[in-house]
């Protein structure tokens, strides 16, 4: 079913998230991903499409297809989208075009120690560093967020538990302070999920030594050969990624509205 899919991140995205209890259906002019245990995971719960299309029309189908869902997530599956953007925005959507990015060996890069994460504690520090990344000036973290956290970091420890994937922490003074998963999308393809470093100890090579090991670790594993990373255009990870190899090969077109829908679909 993956494999019909043309955008490689939306390909590997889907192989992924099935992995971790997806449901994923093919429906009239779109297919449907559900995340039964994770509602509020806006890119768990979302219509794939061929095209963008109206911007009003996909508000409704979404709406169908997710009643209450208190959300518009539309993937476009063309890894060259071309979308009237002045339309979507105009309709409340946040559009974003993020970088896909592919390497095929490691770099070689010096930085802090790396291992999997196991056990409790770890998977514990897992969360509190994406907790932590939400928190406002004050140090204040919005609950509901918290707890999507703790359902996000339930979900990649059950995606490694079965196998498919690798949650690597970077160790500094024995504490984990950066985290990064890398996860078997089949057809010789690992994908790099939630490259993530604590406040305090960015700009330290924590990143990218997990990147390469991730690289390393899933050729050993899983026997991976292509590995790939998205990455938001403007944001400040994208630089690192080219440093370290990564090439950008096509572009995910991703299209987010908030709040419910409109009219009789509503």
């Amino acid at each position: 079913m993956t494999g019909a899919v043309a955008s490689l991140a939306f390909r590997t995205d889907l192989a992924l998230l099935a992995a971790q209890g997806a449901v994923v259906t093919v429906e009239p002019g779109a297919t449907a991903v559900r995340m039964p245990g994770n509602p509020a995971f806006r890119w768990g719960n979302f219509l794939l499409v061929p095209e963008a299309g109206d911007p009003g029309a996909r508000i409704q189908q979404h709406a169908a297809a997710f009643p209450g869902a208190g959300f518009t997530t539309i993937g476009v599956d063309d890894p060259h989208a071309v979308v009237d953007e002045g339309a979507w925005l105009t309709s409340g959507f946040t559009v974003e075009r993020h970088a896909v990015l592919v390497a095929d060996r490691a770099p070689a890069v010096a930085g802090p120690v790396v291992r999997p994460l196991a056990g409790d504690a770890d998977w514990t520090a897992e969360t509190a560093i994406a907790v932590s990344l939400d928190e406002d000036p004050d140090g204040a973290v919005d609950p509901v967020q918290a707890d999507f956290s703790r359902r996000r970091t339930a979900e990649k420890r059950r995606l490694t538990e079965a196998g498919r994937a690798v949650w690597l922490g970077a160790e500094v003074d024995g504490v984990v302070v950066a985290t990064a998963g890398v996860a078997d999308a089949g057809d010789g393809t690992a994908r790099f999920q939630d490259v993530q470093t604590d406040a305090g100890h960015r700009r330290r090579g924590c990143a990218s030594a997990l990147i390469a090991e991730g690289v390393r670790t899933a050729a050993v594993r899983f026997g991976s050969a292509r590995f790939v990373i998205v990455a938001e255009r403007e944001g400040p990870a994208i630089g690192l990624y080219r440093r370290l190899g990564f090439r950008e090969t096509e572009t995910q077109l991703q299209l987010t509205r908030l709040g419910g829908a409109v009219g009789p679909a509503a």
